[in-house]
């Protein structure tokens, strides 16, 4: 009867040990500790042979995009702090973009200065959505948005290109700041 009542008891006692054991969760990757790391599926696309050329085009259109969302926004916004937000989307993404079409420049490749037809059509149908509507809609775009981009920008900070992993590395801070504001900022408008 003892050793029956003795297993189920020694098998909680490991289990609670094992999840005390490790409190420490440092780590060398820092998405590790984030809800980021968790949403973005990560297909190392410019590991996979698309390289360079892949990335500087597809964060060109990720960023164009982003810019003209944040216009839209800002023009058409009834909400205070998603017109706050657009504004830096703009800001911020256009530095980017100035800093990735140098980046482009250096190893000649041509990168898309304009969104792609598919994205322009659904910002016009987008800008005809009342108030409180755009706004959400809006912030659900940004947000998937910027899990595409947190995808590609981490993808490209294991590239061949040195320039393209410091560049990667440095934006991709920022791409997951904003990831989170507008996660953050979609949910409240829910």
């Amino acid at each position: 009867m003892k050793t029956r009542n003795l297993l189920p008891a020694i098998l909680l006692c490991a289990l609670i040990f094992n999840a005390c054991r490790n409190t420490d969760n440092s780590t060398t990757d820092p998405l590790a500790d984030s809800s980021i790391a968790q949403t973005m599926t990560d297909t190392m696309a410019v590991n996979r042979g698309e390289g360079m050329q892949f990335f500087l085009e597809n964060a060109a259109i990720r960023g164009n995009i982003e810019v003209e969302m944040g216009k839209l926004a800002e023009s058409k916004s009834t909400n205070p702090r998603v017109k706050k937000f657009a504004a830096r989307m703009v800001k911020e993404h256009t530095k980017t973009n100035i800093n990735l079409q140098k980046l482009a420049d250096k190893k000649k490749i041509k990168i898309p200065i304009t969104i792609p037809i598919a994205d322009q059509n659904h910002l016009n149908e987008i800008a005809k959505l009342p108030g409180a509507e755009f706004d959400k809609h809006y912030m659900e775009m940004v947000v998937k948005d910027h899990v595409k981009t947190l995808d590609l920008f981490k993808s490209a900070t294991t590239s061949g290109d040195i320039d393209v992993r410091r560049f990667a590395a440095k934006t991709l801070r920022m791409v997951e700041n904003h990831y989170k504001v507008a996660t953050d900022l979609s949910f409240d408008l829910n």
